[in-house]
């Protein structure tokens, strides 16, 4: 019995001091464990203590190296994997947000062949007075992809009988939470509708716009603006496939309207019909019918169709909580586009005409950075909300990682188009010129403009408005002063570049010295971020 007793003490002093050595390995140094089985080896009265502490500390190191080894395999392979699915995702959004700039240059092309440099100089204001407008209202469509968002997430991770339940309600949440800015986005496009119809002439006159160009811009106001609630309300309609991540099936939508696009720019612009700018316009708008009327009917199919309807007050408190800091963000990027347009107008008919095809083909690269906003905005909030800094930085550094090697190659490939491509829009050896000037400087503003878009998404996700809206104005006050030192097309969006390269810098500065919601979590500074999602 004895002996029973102390061989028990026996055992138990083992067990508790390697469970101390064990404590010593995993929080502490190696030099650390290797005291304590010096220690140990001691007190159990071995002669060889260092040698058996030794032997011990460099089997610890080997195992250590393996599971160190192991670890780094799991751990790319997890970012391999984070990073395929985001690409899954964003390669056919991408598709989506080039349609439109897309279908701009189609227009460019063919009113540059059939009309000249006169139709393409016509374009410069009546795009801006289309594509600004609808631009300012777009803050609606993030309100919703963020609104909608936390309703079909949050009700996607409640406890229902089903998941087939679970899917449902998560869907009539989502539906319900995108009513208002679906509907608050109609009302405004039937209002733009009546004033592009009527005002036209007004605004062009505002823009001290040439008389020659009148004539055309007025067509293609009048033609596009026709049909804003459509264009209006199908930017909503988008944002509920984006946030049920179904990219596959509005990508099918507008490459469908894009061929019919296509199909009507060569019957109305060029022949049969002839009718130039205007022709281009209608085109634009038949496509925007049809694929809006194609989102609507697929969304009331799958019951995910949002209701019109006047929002009440508790609905409109939650869509301004997002509408009033992205409206005054949104107006302060408006102004310099509007700047650079007017700086634009007083180089002559030629460099007018070589801005706007420089400026299309800038919208159009430029969007290549709107998917990883996207993701931004979507993966981002939840994990903010609750602290999960490991998570938030892998997304993070994932989207900045995806985001550089796109702005290399996109800005790269902007530069090859304005050096080398301008003949596919114009025949004019002036325009193309210009054009050809404007490359270097245009693969500056497209790569800067890339990453401040994938920041940008950040910064949304965080609601870090407040912050995005004094260096939007700080930025923009940069350019506006510099824009008067301005006398050619490349000096012009060279400014821009600057903007957007102040944007970045500063904005990728504050989220990793541990500033903003974002910033702080990633940090580790945990309890100190607000909440992100309303409600939450």
């Amino acid at each position: 019995m004895r002996h029973l007793i102390l061989l028990s003490s026996f055992a138990a002093s083992i067990t508790a001091n390697n469970d101390r050595l064990a404590e010593a390995f995993v929080g502490g140094s190696v030099h650390q464990f290797h005291i304590s089985t010096h220690n140990y080896c001691q007190r159990q009265g071995k002669g060889q203590s260092h040698t058996a502490s030794h032997a011990v500390v460099m089997g610890k190191r080997r195992r250590a190296r393996k599971n160190s080894a192991l670890f780094a395999v799991v751990d790319a392979s997890n970012n391999a994997s984070s990073k395929r699915e985001m690409l899954k995702f964003a390669i056919p959004a991408l598709g989506i947000y080039l349609s439109n700039p897309l279908l701009s240059n189609i227009d460019n092309a063919f009113v540059g062949r059939t009309v000249g440099a006169a139709g393409l100089a016509a374009l410069s204001p009546a795009t801006l007075c289309i594509d600004q407008a609808l631009y300012l209202f777009s803050f609606l469509s993030r309100a919703a992809t963020g609104l909608a968002s936390r309703s079909y997430y949050n009700s996607s991770s409640s406890s229902l009988s089903s998941e087939g339940a679970a899917e449902e309600e998560a869907r009539e949440r989502m539906k319900d939470a995108a009513s208002p800015a679906f509907s608050v986005s109609f009302i405004f496009g039937v209002i733009m509708s009546v004033f592009y119809a009527s005002s036209a002439p007004r605004m062009l006159n505002v823009l001290n716009v040439d008389p020659l160009l009148h004539t055309s811009a007025i067509s293609y106001i009048r033609w596009r603006g026709v049909i804003s609630w459509a264009t209006m309300a199908q930017s909503v309609l988008l944002s509920l496939f984006i946030v049920t991540k179904d990219a596959i099936t509005p990508l099918k939508i507008i490459a469908s309207a894009a061929v019919l696009n296509v199909i009507g720019d060569a019957l109305f612009c060029a022949w049969p019909l002839k009718m130039g700018c205007g022709g281009a316009a209608a085109a634009t708008a038949l496509a925007t019918l049809v694929s809006s009327g194609w989102m609507v009917s697929d969304l009331t199919r799958r019951r995910m169709m949002p209701r019109l309807k006047i929002p009440n007050w508790k609905e409109c408190g939650a869509l301004m909580e997002f509408t009033g800091p992205l409206l005054a963000i949104t107006l302060t990027r408006m102004a310099g586009f509007m700047n650079m347009q007017r700086k634009a107008m007083t180089f002559g008919l030629e460099s007018l005409a070589g801005y706007q095809l420089c400026m299309n083909l800038l919208v159009f690269f430029i969007l290549f950075g709107e998917p990883l906003s996207q993701l931004a905005q979507t993966k981002l909030p939840s994990l903010i909300d609750s602290n999960k800094a490991d998570e938030a930085m892998a997304i993070f550094k994932s989207i900045m990682i995806l985001s550089t090697f796109a702005a290399m190659g996109v800005g790269a490939v902007g530069y090859l188009t304005a050096l080398l491509g301008s003949g596919m829009f114009t025949s004019n050896v002036a325009v193309q010129a210009v054009a050809k000037s404007t490359a270097p400087v245009l693969f500056f503003a497209v790569s800067q403009t890339i990453v401040g878009i994938a920041v940008d998404g950040a910064l949304m996700a965080s609601r870090d408005f407040g912050f995005m809206l004094a260096i939007g104005l700080a930025s923009f006050a940069l350019q506006a002063k510099v824009l008067t030192y301005c006398n050619s097309v490349p000096a012009v969006f060279a400014t821009f570049s600057l903007r957007l390269a102040t944007y970045a810098f500063f904005s990728v500065g504050r989220i990793s010295l541990g500033y903003g919601n974002l910033g702080r979590v990633i940090r580790g500074k945990e309890g100190t971020a607000k909440p992100v999602m309303a409600g939450t």
